[in-house]
């Protein structure tokens, strides 16, 4: 059964990267309407570069080092009832091949922002940076959430669930979604940014909706194989939809307007009457 998965998966990838450098070719060669909405800012950079390295980052050391989660297993300490009814319905034993299958459609999800390959070569520095930085606060939120939420997987609830993921601590890190979370990063990340750019053309239709399926795909297949409850899902969409949305729109000429300082907004003159001062709001 893995290996035929394996073999469907393999196919279904091999069919989408036909397609993406198909679906590619034919975007560039478009005359689109390019807006240049974007810009990078020392400032900018530097707060959210900082502040995604610094979540990622320390989540990283805390559980791989620090090991402030201790994940101690205890099988009497599971208790069904105690979980909300609406996450007991969508509950499943776990499956290999389902998860094997929800990690490849997280993967194409995120690989989707590299249809902007088809901008202008400046221009890959300002989004590339943009991205990294979605992707760093979006792992560090998740990661930190992880540490600080026990939760544990749906597939501990059924016979035969994996023992390796309860050897490395995972069984007690539902809470949120990993891979939902990152899908929909990807997801927002590239509907946002492609809407931004090509503001007139009907395909920022089509990004997003390809953008959000793929990434609702992989979240239902994270319940599916019993890796999540519903909740786990939601709650990593919200997350990674956010940060999709709002870093792109942190580098927006609009943005950076708001703190432009007017230089008609204050006027001092002296007339026969005296001095006189003004300030435009």
């Amino acid at each position: 059964m893995v290996r035929i998965m394996t073999r469907k998966f393999k196919g279904l990838l091999s069919a989408f990267c036909v397609f993406f450098c198909a679906g590619t070719a034919n975007l560039s060669a478009v005359n689109f309407d390019y807006v240049q909405p974007f810009a990078l800012n020392p400032v900018n950079e530097g707060v959210e570069l900082g502040i995604g390295a610094l979540f990622s980052g320390s989540a990283l050391i805390c559980d791989k080092f620090v090991h402030i989660k201790t994940n101690n297993f205890d099988a009497e300490a599971l208790n069904k009832s105690a979980i909300p009814t609406l996450d007991q319905i969508f509950m499943r034993p776990y499956s290999k091949p389902l998860h094997i299958v929800g990690t490849g459609t997280m993967a194409l999800t995120m690989a989707i922002p590299a249809i902007f390959a088809i901008l202008p070569s400046k221009e890959w520095l300002t989004i590339g940076t943009m991205y990294a930085e979605t992707l760093l606060i979006a792992n560090g939120i998740k990661e930190w959430t992880k540490l600080l939420v026990h939760r544990a997987r749906p597939y501990m609830y059924f016979d035969g669930y994996p023992m390796d993921k309860v050897a490395d601590g995972d069984w007690d890190s539902s809470f949120p979604s990993g891979h939902t979370t990152l899908a929909f990063a990807g997801a927002a990340f590239a509907t946002m940014v492609f809407c931004q750019c090509f503001p007139d053309s009907n395909w920022k239709y089509g990004v997003a909706a390809g953008s959000f399926g793929l990434a609702l795909i992989t979240g239902i297949l994270r319940m599916l194989s019993g890796n999540h409850y519903l909740t786990d899902v939601l709650v990593g969409a919200v997350i990674g939809t956010a940060c999709g949305f709002l870093v792109p729109y942190l580098h927006t000429k609009g943005f950076y307007s708001k703190f432009e300082r007017r230089s008609d907004g204050a006027r001092a003159s002296v007339t026969p009457s005296g001095l006189t001062f003004s300030y435009n709001f």
